[in-house]
């Protein structure tokens, strides 16, 4: 499985509710129809502030966040497809749309908002930013999806540099993921790693002409990867069942030695999950299906 989170920054003119609204409500219609999708949900992070919200346990399960963080990004889309190819070739289009012919090709498959929903980088003729990074995923626990919104946190980390990458990815999936999949009342625990690689999310999806390929681009995606070196998704019915969980005497020990241990910084975003196309890593069906 080939899965990507793309960090996208709003345009200057819009809120970020105006950003989330533009998102979900236009932009993910039409992206959702990318040749092969296997999966495709949409995080955008949510208005409610989690040190205030958690209080005393922010602190105690959190370090070394990045202040302006959240100014990088307003939302990452997660996407997943079968292979590197696969997600390569997504922008080629299908039939998709039934006419008076028959089934053609949509004449409006492909969005005009990019330029006036996304931050666009100067003199690039309407380039918008992005940092788009490929995730080497681990389910540690299947995700349940109930039908209310739940409440979903990414655990954002970077490695101990006391560590070794090696070491560091089998304490991570080894010993970490396991313990915290154990959490009670969670409802779903997806452990990512980011692709050291920082073009492999990219290289022949953009044109090599394009800005993220210029040294302004490459310094951009260079510096926003090296605050961070994966991501757990965790879904919960609701903070106060995080909370309880994240402080059980049985796992919360543990975990916090843990995570001294492997992590040189650790931090949460809660995001609202908007789940444009649901994520299934099943091997496809003969034929077009979302």
């Amino acid at each position: 499985m080939f899965k990507v989170f793309a960090f996208l920054k709003r345009n200057a003119q819009l809120t970020h509710d105006e950003y989330r609204a533009g998102h979900i409500g236009y932009h993910s219609g039409h992206s959702r129809r990318m040749k092969g999708m296997r999966g495709y949900c949409v995080n955008v992070w949510a208005n409610r502030d989690l040190n205030e919200a958690l209080g005393p346990l922010h602190g105690a399960i959190t370090r070394g966040a990045p202040a302006d963080f959240l100014d990088q990004w307003d939302g990452f889309p997660c996407v997943h497809f079968d292979s590197y190819d696969t997600w390569v070739g997504s922008s080629e289009p299908e039939k998709t749309r039934a006419m008076a012919e028959g089934l053609v090709v949509d004449p409006d498959r492909t969005p005009d908002d990019a330029p006036y929903l996304f931050d666009v980088v100067p003199g690039t003729n309407g380039q918008f930013r992005s940092n788009h990074v490929r995730m080497d995923e681990h389910v540690m626990l299947p995700v349940e999806r109930v039908e209310y919104k739940q409440t979903k946190l990414v655990q954002f980390f970077r490695r101990n540099p006391a560590l070794s990458e090696a070491a560091f990815s089998a304490g991570l999936l080894t010993r970490h993921g396991p313990l915290a999949a154990r959490m009670k009342g969670l409802n779903g625990y997806i452990a990512n790693l980011r692709d050291r690689d920082i073009d492999s999310a990219i290289r022949a999806f953009y044109p090599p002409d394009d800005w993220r390929f210029t040294g302004e681009g490459r310094t951009e995606r260079e510096a926003f990867c090296g605050q961070w070196d994966g991501a757990n998704e965790m879904w919960f019915d609701s903070l106060d069942a995080f909370r309880a969980a994240r402080t059980d005497p049985a796992i919360a020990p543990e975990l916090d030695a843990l995570e001294r241990h492997l992590f040189e910084a650790v931090w949460y975003v809660e995001v609202d999950e908007s789940v444009i196309v649901m994520p299934n890593r099943d091997p496809a069906p003969a034929f077009y299906y979302r």
